[in-house]
């Protein structure tokens, strides 16, 4: 009787309930069919491999273009290591294949991101309904449903960990060691989630210079705040540079002509509507789009200064009108410093691609301001009603297609879904890697199937990020034993395959056998 008298009186506790049971429902159909993974954890996972064959950490093996009969070792810091510790963690404890593990992996990130953001926005001063409102929010859009249908690694991480992290943030009231060695710690534990998370790092930690120093009139007050704070902030960014960051390529490593286009400003402007309401990706990509643009450039240009000044709008109207300090200042913190840092890695031509992925903590700080200005009006909380069962309904469509297609797709050693590749293309390559145990090099065209074959060494090959230049100068010198190379039909039709095959200079005959509709394997034998 009580407890039904407490959820009658509190029901912000129905919504919470009802986003656990669907988080857990998603939890158990994808431990039973595990994700698809995304190209950027399936290098993690050759790393992965290359650990469980008894090689130091983090090195990627691959054979030595000069002599392949070698191999190089490269430290892979283009990404952080947690998209691939976390789920071998998981796999040496529990005894579970890559596929199960990703798959608690993602469920457990769910779980303690909503409830990471819940706590945050409690603590910013919301009431729990529309902290719980914000968070049930969160759980019905593409960016949430997104892990549990292909792993994206490092996002993943990240999602469980930004909520807690500020909530950590604005838990601190006075700069004592505490606070300054969770300053420290949080710069580590964020750069293992994910590497782009040092902008938010940064962002958080001048949420909390702000937060302590406001009030203070002495300006001496806020300098000594700010050197206190920059001791552990800098001491952790030395650590990770140090031990990481500065043994191989990470993204600002490249660059090129300043990009002056309307998207270098716009496209951050946009943020907080482009990854709290999911717009990047419900139009498949305004500037990033693998799978085709839906407007022309000079339409998604007018549609993204439309958007990016709506969300200037929105973001003046929760600063004036959200009665809460702390929540202005993480807003506006994180807003701003994610302009100025995403704007200058566009203009220098850094390797980060458009994608509201990237700004999500900006959107997903923007939902409670965004929700409690809806709920003073009853249109607008109509309005909004409708939005939200949209994505539901869009959701619900998009997870049963794709949990179908995972269902359906290829299933090798790994346990992760291989939607590329039919069952009988990955048996033959598996049959093959078990008969040659460190007898053959398998090339292949993407990261993702490397996992499937661990018995042998590995070439990627990605032909579509090479220039024609570094396709021509393409060479493979020496001999490794047997060669195997999986290739697109459309290698053929375009004259790829075959420069592909002429680049492995001390191999002349190579025998095409069809594995299936989409692929052909060349094999040859010094």
């Amino acid at each position: 009787m009580n407890a039904s008298l407490s959820l009658k009186n509190k029901p912000y506790r129905i919504v919470i309930l009802i986003t656990g049971l669907v988080t857990l429902v998603l939890g158990i159909l994808i431990f039973i069919v595990p994700p698809s993974p995304f190209p950027d954890p399936s290098w993690g996972f050759q790393v992965m491999r290359c650990m469980q064959q008894g090689h130091p950490f983090n090195l990627l093996l691959s054979p030595n273009p000069d002599n392949i009969a070698l191999d190089d070792a490269d430290f892979l810091s283009w990404w952080s290591p947690g998209q691939y510790l976390m789920p071998y963690f998981l796999k040496t404890i529990l005894w579970l294949n890559t596929g199960k593990a990703v798959a608690l992996t993602v469920s457990l990130c769910s779980v303690l991101g909503l409830a990471g953001y819940y706590q945050l926005f409690k603590r910013l001063g919301f009431t729990p309904w529309i902290s719980a409102i914000s968070m049930a929010f969160i759980a019905s859009q593409n960016f949430f449903i997104l892990p549990h249908i292909f792993y994206t690694g490092g996002e993943t991480l990240l999602f469980a960990f930004a909520g807690w992290f500020l909530y950590g943030c604005f838990g601190v009231s006075k700069l004592n060691w505490q606070a300054l060695l969770f300053v420290l710690c949080t710069g580590l534990v964020g750069f293992f989630a994910k590497s782009s998370a040092l902008w938010m790092y940064a962002a958080g930690v001048a949420c909390i210079w702000i937060n302590v120093s406001f009030g203070q009139k002495d300006i001496l007050k806020w300098l000594k705040n700010g050197v206190l704070l920059a001791i552990p902030f800098i001491s952790a960014l030395v650590i990770i540079y140090l031990f990481y960051l500065s043994k191989g390529q990470n993204p600002s490593n490249a660059g090129g002509p300043l990009l002056i286009k309307p998207e270098t400003f716009s496209f951050p402007l946009a943020s907080p509507l482009l990854a709290g309401l999911s717009l990047d990706e419900l139009f498949n990509g305004f500037i990033y789009h693998p799978d085709g643009a839906m407007f022309s450039y000079q339409w998604t240009t007018v549609i993204l200064i439309v958007i990016a000044l709506s969300a200037l709008a929105v973001v003046i109207a929760v600063y004036r009108y959200v009665p809460e300090r702390r929540y202005a200042i993480a807003l506006i913190a994180f807003y701003v410093i994610g302009n100025v840092f995403f704007t200058y890695l566009y203009l220098k031509q850094a390797a980060v691609s458009f994608e509201g992925r990237h700004y999500r903590i900006i959107g997903l700080l923007a939902i409670p301001g965004i929700v409690y200005l809806v709920s003073k009006a009853k249109i607008s909380r109509i309005a909004f009603g409708i939005v939200w069962i949209a994505f539901i309904c869009w959701e619900f469509k998009t997870f049963k297609t794709e949990y179908n297609y995972n269902r359906h797709a290829s299933h090798g050693i790994s346990g992760l879904s291989q939607q590329a590749y039919l069952q009988s293309t990955l048996d033959e390559l598996s049959s093959l890697d078990a008969q040659h145990t460190n007898q053959a090099i398998f090339v292949i065209p993407s990261p993702d199937i490397a996992i499937e074959l661990p018995h042998n060494r590995i070439i990627t090959l990605d032909i579509e990020d090479m220039s024609s230049q570094e396709f021509a100068e393409l060479k493979y010198a020496g001999n490794g034993g047997i060669i195997y190379i999986l290739m697109p039909v459309s290698y053929e039709k375009n004259g790829t395959a075959r420069g592909i095959c002429k680049s492995f200079v001390n191999y002349h005959h190579f025998e095409v056998k069809p594995l299936d509709k989409d692929y052909r394997l060349y094999t040859a034998i010094n």
